[in-house]
C-alpha cells in the first residue's frame, strides 16, 4: 500500500527555511483562509462526558442546509472517515474497485486496504476518460468519484454523474468536498437511485479543516450499512458544536465562496500571463505547469505549494490553493522570480 503523504507543519517547515513562521503560507492544503465558526461562541460543553453518539444537533443542522431528511444524513469524522465507512462497508478481497487517474489518493489507499482489486482509468489530457469509465463502472462493487476532480479541478455535468449511477453495477461514490465552490450536486440523484452515496465536509468553504467533520448523503439502504460501521464518538462534541455553528451561518460561508471564486479567477489570469498553462477549475485551487523547479523555490519563500511523484501524470504541474489577495500576489511575485531563475515555464 501506497501511504498518504501528509502535509508537513508550518512550524516545520518554517524551522527549515528560516522563514518565520507567521510567514509560511499554506497553498497546497485546498483549506480557507477563513475560519468558519469560533469557539468563545459556543456555549459550554460537559468535556467530560462523551458527546451525544446520534449526534443530533450537527446531523439537523446539515439537514436544514441540505434539505435532506435526517435519516439520510451519516456524519463522520472528516470525509476521510466517512470515504473509509464506505470502504469498510463495501470492499472486500472480492471486489472490484473503479477509480480515475489522477484522483484523490484517498480513493486508493482505502480500497487498497479493504483488499479491494483496483481498476485505474487514466485520463486523456487530464480529463475523464467518460466512456472508458462507463464501461469499467458496469462491473465495479465500488466506483469513486471526484467531482470536482481532485486535483485537476475538472467538473463533469449532473448528466453525466447520472448516466454513470445508471450503468454501475455497485456503489457510486461521489465525494463533493468542492460543492459549495461548484454549485452542482448529484443531491437529486439519491431518492431514485439507491447505489448513489455523497460525501461531503466542513473542511473547505465552511473554513473548518482542524475540527474534522464530515457527511454523507444517501438513500435509506446506504445510509444503514454506513450506520452499522460508523464509529460512536468519532466526531468530539466541540466538533460537532463547531460545525452546527458554521452551518446556521450560510450567508457568511456564501460570501467566503464567492470571494475565492473572484480570486480564483484573478489568479489565473495572473499565473497565465506569466506563460503558465494553468487548467480552468470548478474548487478552490489551481492545477498549473511549472515544471518540478517551482516548487523548491517557493518552498524557500515559505510558500507550500501541493506537488506530485515522478511517476504521477502531475508530475511537471503544482496544486495552488486559492488564498487571499495579498497572499496570492506573493505566489505570483515569488513564481515569476522562479520562471526567470529556471528560464522557461514547464523546464
Amino acid at each position: 500500500m501506497q501511504p498518504y503523504e501528509w502535509e508537513p507543519p508550518s512550524a516545520s517547515i518554517a524551522r527549515e527555511t528560516g522563514v518565520p513562521e507567521d510567514q509560511v503560507v499554506r497553498f497546497d492544503t485546498n483549506t480557507f483562509p477563513w475560519p468558519g465558526a469560533a469557539l468563545d461562541r459556543l456555549p459550554p460543553e460537559p468535556l467530560n462526558e462523551y458527546p451525544d453518539t446520534s449526534y443530533r444537533g450537527l446531523t439537523e443542522a446539515i439537514a436544514q442546509y441540505t434539505d435532506a431528511p435526517i435519516d439520510c444524513i451519516t456524519v463522520g469524522a472528516g470525509a476521510d472517515e466517512v470515504l473509509d465507512m464506505i470502504a469498510k462497508a463495501y470492499i472486500d478481497g472480492s471486489s472490484r474497485v473503479l477509480l480515475s487517474r489522477p484522483t484523490y489518493p484517498m480513493f486508493r489507499i482505502l480500497s487498497e486496504m479493504a483488499g479491494g482489486v483496483i481498476t485505474e482509468v487514466p485520463a486523456i489530457d487530464l480529463r475523464l476518460d467518460r466512456e472508458a469509465f462507463l464501461e469499467h463502472a458496469r462491473r465495479a462493487a465500488v466506483t469513486w468519484f471526484c467531482n470536482p476532480n481532485n486535483p485537476t479541478g475538472e467538473l463533469v455535468p449532473l448528466s453525466f454523474v447520472e448516466e454513470l449511477a445508471a450503468a454501475a453495477g455497485g456503489v457510486v461514490a461521489i465525494d463533493e468536498a468542492y460543492v459549495e465552490m461548484s454549485g452542482v450536486t448529484a443531491l437529486p440523484l439519491i431518492d431514485r437511485m439507491p447505489n448513489v452515496v455523497l460525501v461531503r465536509t466542513l473542511s473547505k468553504a465552511f473554513g473548518l479543516a482542524g475540527i474534522r467533520v464530515g457527511y454523507a448523503l444517501a438513500g435509506p439502504a446506504i445510509s444503514a450499512v454506513l450506520r452499522r460501521v460508523r464509529p460512536p464518538g468519532s466526531i468530539s462534541a466541540v466538533s460537532a458544536a463547531l460545525g452546527a455553528q458554521a452551518l446556521g451561518d450560510l450567508n457568511g460561508m456564501r460570501q467566503r465562496v464567492q470571494q475565492i471564486i473572484v480570486e480564483r479567477a484573478r489568479l489565473q489570469r495572473e499565473l497565465t500571463s506569466v506563460g503558465l498553462d494553468v487548467r480552468d477549475s470548478a474548487a478552490n485551487f489551481l492545477l498549473a505547469r511549472t515544471g518540478r523547479q517551482a516548487a523548491p523555490r517557493l518552498l524557500k519563500d515559505g510558500l507550500v505549494v501541493r506537488t506530485f511523484p515522478p511517476t504521477s501524470p502531475l508530475a511537471e504541474y503544482i496544486r495552488i490553493t486559492v488564498r487571499r489577495p495579498e497572499e496570492n500576489a506573493r505566489l505570483v511575485a515569488a513564481l515569476k522570480a522562479a520562471l526567470a531563475i529556471t528560464g522557461s515555464a514547464g523546464s
